[in-house]
């Protein structure tokens, strides 16, 4: 008896699937380059201006900053195409962001036909690049629908840590959380592979250890405990203080702005009718916010006084950062500090709203 021939049908070809797919831990990355990035640029301007701004180079060649920043991009890019460990993306973060932030840190000899290092937009354009960063981390750390596909690529990313035999516990279950949604797939190969990587971790569990706390693990968990017993009354007066001097200082502000002082600066005067319009929308917010939070409100009151320190960094300290040049970072520190206050305090004491 011959044997039946081969079909000549061709086999039906999967379609490719071309969705992007968020990588394990890429809030992480992108925070770590977000920092690297801001630190970079206030270290590199805080340098050189106590060193009296000093030049690499002779009468000919002048090595600027912005070349060291591509140098370190170029690392960063080339890192995580070459290597497939995670602390190959974790180095490509931190010199990425600082790489970024030495090179933008120039752009306005970029921008000028002089190679004009302090023109006044220089540092309201890094201020906006900083923002849109900002923004680009916030989007990826919103909870994303649950994928069967994007599952198995973050527990096959999540894998890394068994290979290393660096795997915990915690991990572990993680990765479990991730398989239970890959079984609900319609496609028979991610199930399979779901329910093999499950059998290998129900194995694999009993000989895992519970997870140490990184240097960072640490200290945040230490400004929590910190910031905790610190108590909630203690923090809510902190925070209506805080108010209160913040609306006084916008009105007073305000006032000062209307009436011209001669003590401001010239460049603040020409620019008073957008700051006034600015700081009167914010003064509102903050006003709004102080009633709430002493009405005992407290939900409502936060809301509107981070929205408001969210309006005043993104538009005001825009604008500053034209004006005042690098003295705006005060401001805006103090302001992310003020807004962690506020965060805390939610996250410690109002984790369901009111």
């Amino acid at each position: 008896m011959q044997p039946e021939p081969e079909s000549t049908t061709p086999k039906r070809k999967r379609p490719k699937i071309r969705t992007v797919v968020r990588r394990y831990r890429a809030e992480g990355y992108l925070l770590t380059s977000l920092v690297a990035f801001a630190v970079t640029v206030i270290v590199t301007r805080v340098y050189l201006a106590l060193a009296d701004y000093p030049q690499i180079g002779n009468d000919v060649l002048h090595i600027a900053h912005a070349l060291w920043g591509g140098l370190l991009l170029f690392v960063a890019a080339w890192l995580p195409l070459a290597l497939a460990n995670r602390w190959a993306l974790q180095s490509s973060a931190w010199l990425g962001g600082v790489g970024a932030g030495l090179f933008v840190d120039e752009v306005g000899k970029f921008i000028t036909q002089a190679n004009d290092y302090f023109f006044p937009p220089a540092l309201s354009i890094i201020y906006g690049f900083f923002l849109l960063t900002v923004f680009v981390y916030l989007r990826f750390r919103r909870p994303h629908l649950e994928d069967p596909r994007r599952a198995m690529y973050q527990v096959f990313e999540g894998l890394q840590d068994a290979l290393d035999g660096d795997l915990d516990v915690e991990e572990a279950a993680w990765i479990e959380s991730q398989l239970a949604i890959a079984k609900r797939s319609d496609r028979a190969e991610i199930v399979s592979l779901a329910k093999a990587i499950g059998d290998y971790l129900r194995v694999e569990k009993r000989h895992l250890s519970v997870a140490e706390a990184d240097l960072w693990k640490r200290t945040v968990m230490r400004v929590d405990a910190l910031g905790r017993r610190f108590g909630r009354c203690a923090h809510r007066a902190l925070i209506t203080g805080l108010l209160t001097l913040w609306v006084a200082f916008t009105i007073g502000y305000i006032l000062v702005l209307i009436r011209g002082d001669t003590n401001i600066a010239s460049q603040v005067l020409r620019w008073r009718v957008p700051l006034v319009a600015i700081q009167a929308v914010i003064g509102s917010m903050m006003i709004a916010a102080l009633f709430a939070w002493l009405t005992k409100r407290e939900e409502r009151g936060l809301r509107c006084a981070v929205s408001g320190f969210l309006l005043s960094l993104v538009a005001l300290q825009s604008l500053y950062f034209y004006i005042s040049q690098f003295s705006a970072i005060t401001s805006a520190l103090l302001q992310l500090a003020i807004l962690q206050i506020l965060l805390a305090y939610r996250r410690w004491y109002l984790p369901d709203g009111e």
